[in-house]
């Protein structure tokens, strides 16, 4: 373990105020689920009192990295940090699992291989493989998660947002000239957000370029497989710093948290040059451009979620209810209790602990209830697919929509 690694668990002081901001912790009561025990089990793996095993590797499996203790923590200590760490470290020690490597170092490092996989899935939904599947049961004849699990997946068009779309989008006298850094929910899950992206830019005098590019790194920076995760910054930084652009902007909160990591990660002047650049869509709407919304009545009941990864940056709690008040008469913004606590979703977590992320996304569910919004908006796909699959199984009809898609709709 390395020495900052080590003064940081030294900074802990053991009080257990993590206890009350763990969204797991609140679910289980596990000291090990919560960032003071993970803390003293980190201790004890530094002093060489135990060793990476297979109990270890749950435990540290089992966090959100939400980052709520870390905003909480008087003494300045970042749990989700170590967490991290601890993973990259177990790694080393263990491997990867056989599942997980595969998908990390021989999917998502090569943009063939990742858009063969999304056009096999779209086929296996639209060749009613999928239906035949549900209603037969088979699934659960496996395993009840693994049924559950795939109750997740979204509709997906087997047709990738960027190949649909031009290099440059043009407009007459532009104001701004901006990179989208489409990551790969919108650009398979959710290609309608990135049509969304580019009208509204468009409308607003913004020349959107959309390059080349691959996967942020966020999936094997939080697995601890950090090769992976810079090989993938690397070749972020490589397409995106021969562009011309004011901005690098994206729709997906975990995206850019991944980009404004790239600097630490990689250690180099292009990375800290472009990360200086890097912005949500909802602030540079905001922030640089400050849009106002041709007024239209309707009175639509809106609520907002906050992703984890986007609440962290500058204007990311501000900037998505700015927009969305400014979206008024037409959506009614209202805001909802526990609107910053984690839905749950945490990338993979969803599927590696499903019954475990619904109990936490639970509670989301009933505040957006509660809030008797018609719309629940967020600025992260998978959050949304998280909420969807949340309210589908309470039989509700609230509609999960990424915050620009409003906006679109107004346009």
């Amino acid at each position: 373990m390395d020495k900052k690694y080590l003064q940081m668990i030294g900074k802990c002081s053991r009080c257990g105020g993590c206890q009350a901001h763990c969204p797991l912790y609140l679910e289980t009561g596990r000291e090990p689920f919560v960032a003071r025990g993970k803390i003293e089990l980190l201790d004890n793996l530094a002093a060489g009192k135990l060793v990476w095993n297979d109990k270890l590797a749950e435990v540290f499996s089992t966090c959100l990295l939400c980052g709520s203790c870390t905003e909480n923590c008087p003494n300045g200590v970042e749990p989700d940090k170590l967490v991290r760490l601890a993973r990259k470290d177990l790694v080393a020690a263990r491997g990867l699992p056989i599942i997980k490597r595969n998908v990390l170092q021989h999917l998502l490092k090569h943009n063939g291989r990742l858009n063969t996989a999304g056009r096999l899935l779209g086929l296996y939904q639209k060749s009613k493989l999928q239906l035949l599947i549900r209603n037969t049961g088979f699934l659960k004849l496996i395993s009840t998660n693994l049924a559950n699990i795939e109750g997740l997946l979204p509709q997906i068009t087997g047709q990738p947002f960027r190949k649909n779309v031009p290099l440059l989008n043009t407009v007459d006298a532009p104001r701004l000239k901006v990179a989208y850094f489409t990551g790969c929910a919108t650009n398979w899950l959710n290609p309608h957000i990135g049509r969304s992206v580019v009208k509204v830019l468009k409308a607003y005098g913004v020349e959107v370029v959309v390059p080349e590019q691959y996967c942020c790194g966020v999936p094997a920076l939080s697995s601890g497989d950090m090769d992976t995760g810079r090989y993938l910054a690397r070749e972020n930084i490589r397409n995106f710093s021969e562009l011309d652009v004011d901005y690098i902007i994206t729709d997906c909160a975990s995206c850019l948290s991944a980009w404004l990591e790239y600097p630490e990660l990689l250690e180099n002047d292009d990375a800290l040059n472009l990360a200086a650049r890097v912005m949500d869509i909802n602030r540079l709407l905001v922030e640089i451009l400050d849009v106002s919304i041709p007024a239209k009545e309707s009175g639509v009941k809106v609520t907002y979620h906050d992703p984890c990864h986007l609440k962290r940056t500058p204007g990311g709690r501000t900037s998505p209810r700015e927009l969305l008040k400014r979206l008024s008469p037409y959506y009614e913004f209202v805001e909802m209790d526990l609107a910053d606590r984690c839905c749950g979703s945490a990338g993979s977590f969803n599927i590696s602990h499903y019954e475990l992320s619904q109990s936490v996304v639970k509670h989301k569910v009933a505040s957006i209830l509660d809030s008797k919004a018609e719309i629940v908006a967020t600025a992260c796909p998978s959050c949304m697919m998280q909420l969807g699959h949340g309210l589908k199984k309470n039989n509700s009809d609230v509609k999960v929509q990424h915050t620009i898609e409003l906006l679109a709709h107004l346009l």
